[in-house]
């Protein structure tokens, strides 16, 4: 069976500057990755990393510079930050929940998705790297969590 989503070597550029000039800021640089049907991933990266490109990407309100969009099932894709041009906010599952769809999450924490989402992916500089959720220390303070997540995102 194929992924429910693939993307394949997603560039996105956007025109920087004064109209006329041909100065191009990159967002997105060769993004690739693929979500299996009943498979959750969320999407974590700073604000202004490109998420919100990606998403919109991915729901066709926006043309990708270059590279491909599969869509061969429906993906829900969930946005817990209010990114993109729908402002609502999609509820939380709970750790224990059971996810039988497909589902695309956007996030900017760490701590937002850990514990219900089976992969998660930083977007940082325009490209996505596996982060490996044993790696990140979860500690009860408020700062500790914060500075690890930090450095993820460096």
């Amino acid at each position: 069976m194929p992924p429910a989503l693939r993307i394949h070597s997603l560039w996105k550029c956007y025109a920087a500057g004064v109209r006329g000039c041909s100065a191009r800021v990159w967002v997105l640089r060769g993004v690739s990755f693929a979500i299996e049907t009943g498979e959750c991933v969320a999407i974590v990266g700073a604000p202004g990393s490109g998420k919100t490109t990606l998403g919109e990407c991915i729901l066709g309100l926006r043309t990708p510079t270059a590279g491909r969009i599969e869509i061969a099932a429906a993906v829900e894709i969930v946005d817990l930050h209010g990114i993109g041009r729908s402002r609502e906010q999609a509820p939380v599952p709970a750790a224990s929940a059971v996810l039988p769809r497909t589902v695309l999450v956007f996030a900017r924490s760490l701590g937002a998705v850990s514990g219900w989402s089976d992969r998660v992916l930083m977007l940082r500089d325009g490209a996505l790297r596996p982060v490996a959720l044993q790696a990140v220390r979860r500690v009860a303070e408020g700062p500790t969590v914060a500075h690890d997540e930090m450095a993820l995102l460096r």
